[in-house]
């Protein structure tokens, strides 16, 4: 439980600095984007695909690849802010349905994390959390620097990024009420939903860490985090 709040604490206090007093330099942001999907990758293919193919057999393969969709699906949507992305609109109609993509993706990868707030049958990963609580910091500073680029009102981008920052525990919340209201073996609800999630958050972090600059090379510092991510998620 503790990881779960410290990082969802740590996701708000970043995009609330980055609304009410944005650093210049953006460069900390970056690296730790690259080593945070770095870590997110790792621990995805050592820890939880085995793990989902040994509960789920060939159906986990399915339900990745819904997840994937379902990313790419909202991704055309939320103008890739999951991965750090901060491209501004002047459209309020464009932003309202950008947040309302970005909050369905923090939805559903909030589900699989109902063990870390209540009693589970299914016991789950520290190092899954981190992973996506670390994954979630710069996704809420992308999210407030395109708030305020957008010429959102800072107090109404706060409101926008509590919202953001609930929508996890919505999802937490609702895989809890799921798993006790249907007549569904809970358990493997619980691997379904962390199946769609793994699915999402392999297309986010592959994209993060294969994402260059125009000439196709990715900077010595940003390789040195995208090492130091995996080095972490190896010994996790």
């Amino acid at each position: 439980m503790y990881i779960y709040i410290i990082g969802l604490l740590l996701s708000l206090v970043a995009g609330i600095w980055f609304i009410y007093q944005p650093p210049k330099d953006k460069t900390s942001i970056i690296l730790l984007l690259s080593a945070g999907g770095a870590f997110l990758i790792t621990i995805l293919f050592t820890h939880i695909l085995p793990e989902l193919f040994e509960e789920l057999g060939y159906q986990a393969g399915i339900v990745l690849l819904i997840g994937f969709g379902i990313q790419i699906l909202l991704e055309n949507y939320s103008r890739g802010i999951e991965h750090g992305h901060a491209h501004p609109s002047k459209s309020t109609g464009k932003l309202t349905i950008a947040y309302i993509a970005l909050c369905i993706h923090a939805l559903i990868e909030g589900m699989p994390l109902a063990p870390a707030l209540f009693n589970s049958v299914v016991p789950l990963e520290n190092q899954f959390i981190i992973g996506v609580m670390v994954h979630k910091i710069p996704v809420a500073v992308a999210l407030s620097s395109v708030l305020i680029k957008s010429n959102v009102s800072k107090n109404q981008a706060l409101i926008w990024l509590l919202g953001f920052i609930a929508c996890t525990l919505v999802g937490s919340s609702f895989q809890q009420f799921l798993a006790s209201q249907l007549s569904f073996d809970s358990g493997k609800l619980m691997f379904i939903t962390l199946g769609l999630t793994v699915g999402i958050l392999l297309h986010v972090s592959t994209t993060i860490l294969f994402e260059s600059s125009d000439q196709h090379r990715l900077s010595p510092t940003r390789l040195v985090a995208i090492a130091i991510g995996v080095a972490l998620g190896l010994l996790g």
